[in-house]
């Protein structure tokens, strides 16, 4: 009888990682989220703010060209914020997370 079966070699797992980022790569254009080291900044009420005002805080955040530009900008950001809470009659916490009414946690 013949043997059928094909001899594969065994492929370490690292190997198999580093396929299947590169297939990921030609599909997507970009590594899985899971591959890339993504730094991640909670926005200070972002609960009240629109995709489109997230987006240009982040902008914001970028273009400021040093750490003090950076710590003024997230300060008038948290100032207009608590502001807009309290117009809609909730309050932020100290992350900036909504408590009030509408908002309990």
């Amino acid at each position: 009888m013949i043997d059928t079966r094909i001899a594969v070699p065994e492929m370490r797992l690292s190997t198999l990682a580093l396929a299947a980022a590169l297939v990921a790569v030609s599909i997507f254009g970009t590594l899985p989220a899971y591959a890339e080291e993504v730094q991640h900044e909670y926005i200070y009420g972002a609960e009240l703010m629109t995709p489109k005002e997230r987006d240009a805080y982040r902008q914001g955040l970028q273009q400021a060209p040093t750490d003090d530009a950076r710590g003024e900008y997230r300060q008038r950001h948290r100032q207009q914020l608590q502001k807009r809470a309290q117009q809609r009659g909730k309050q932020l916490d100290e992350k900036g997370i909504v408590r009030g009414q509408g908002g309990e946690r």
